[in-house]
């Protein structure tokens, strides 16, 4: 929202400089910016949003049996003599904290490391977008759509989240695909919760801001800013309140069962780069024994910890906050960049 609102604020003032020439190094200034904070939101936009917490998701600080393990300069896993659990009760998690996250992904292979995945992210994310807006123009609605499409990606959907939580492979994202049966059995029924969960959280604070005539700033109309009111501020913090629930209530628990189930049927040979109850207190049975070789939805939920709860609250709070300070930061760059520029623009019949 914050970057939205200040792109409408520099586009009014891009027009309100028409027939105004803008000194040449105007635009090294703007590079430079974009050079900064181009990676910057990639980073909390990609890294900080998905994959921290799904590491968080599936991270078991005292799992039954975990070697853990250390990776080499090519990224595979090496093992370690240290048994397993031998430090369990005094270790904190790794996803305690933005700090040693950060730091357990980074070691894996330096900054390439932070978008690991992304390739998967983008293909199942097109895929998904093709099939919503398919539905979308034979006029289905969208809190409809989305779930549906999100069917068509639960194969590479379950296979980034195998990448996410696992050590680097030689593979390629098409051959670490699990098998489409056990895929969309395992998790057709939490995707199209997890989809719905996430069109309702967007819903219902829409609908409150409508039902309050509170005028906020719509993607419809992007360069219109709206005209606010003495009232709007307690309105605001209504809705913000109310969307911020709706992520805590909603959201993350059907992301936290979805990701579950998904992890659930990691293939033996990946090793994680988190500590991981593969058995999930032996909930899980292989196929080969005559089990589904993944967990249900109830399992998924009972087996996540209160302390899992609280670790993976506190990593949404503080990704907030970052997403928050650094939209702040764009904002007061901005600002003064176009201030500058102005007041060393001339008008074009005055060169």
């Amino acid at each position: 929202m914050y970057r939205d609102i200040a792109t409408t604020l520099y586009k009014r003032g891009e027009a309100s400089m028409d027939g105004y020439q803008v000194p040449g190094w105007a635009w090294a200034v703007f590079g430079i910016s974009a050079l900064i904070f181009v990676p910057a939101f990639l980073v909390v936009g990609y890294t900080l949003q998905y994959i921290y917490p799904t590491l968080a998701i599936v991270e078991d600080p005292s799992p039954p049996a975990y070697d853990q393990i250390s990776l080499g300069e090519d990224g595979r896993a090496m093992s370690k003599d240290t048994p397993p659990n031998a430090n369990a009760a005094k270790t904190p998690a790794i996803t305690s904290s933005l700090r040693s996250t950060h730091r357990a992904v980074y070691a894996i292979s330096g900054w390439p490391s932070l978008f690991r995945g992304y390739a998967a992210y983008l293909f199942f994310s097109t895929v998904m977008g093709l099939f919503a807006g398919v539905f979308g123009a034979v006029g289905v609605p969208a809190l409809i759509a989305a779930p549906l499409a999100a069917l068509a990606v639960a194969q590479p959907y379950a296979a980034w989240t195998h990448i996410i939580i696992s050590a680097p492979s030689s593979k390629f994202f098409w051959q670490r695909l699990p098998p489409f049966k056990r895929a969309f059995k395992a998790t057709a029924l939490p995707l199209l919760l997890f989809i719905f969960a996430t069109e309702l959280s967007a819903l219902l604070p829409a609908g409150l801001a409508v039902l309050l005539n509170f005028n906020a700033w719509g993607n419809k109309r992007p360069n219109n800013l709206p005209q606010y009111h003495k009232d709007d501020a307690w309105k605001g913090v209504v809705v913000l309140l109310a969307t911020l629930a709706a992520q805590v209530f909603l959201v993350i628990p059907a992301q936290v069962v979805l990701t579950r189930v998904q992890a659930s049927f990691l293939p033996e040979e990946d090793d994680t780069i988190v500590p991981f109850d593969r058995s999930f207190g032996g909930k899980v049975v292989p196929a080969i024994v005559g089990g589904k070789g993944y967990i249900g939805m109830v399992d998924a939920w009972k087996s996540f910890s209160r302390a899992s709860w609280i670790r993976l609250v506190k990593l949404y709070v503080k990704i907030f906050l970052v997403t928050i300070a650094l939209c702040f930061a764009w904002v007061l760059v901005l600002i003064p960049e176009f201030v500058v520029i102005a007041n060393n623009s001339r008008k074009a019949g005055d060169l």
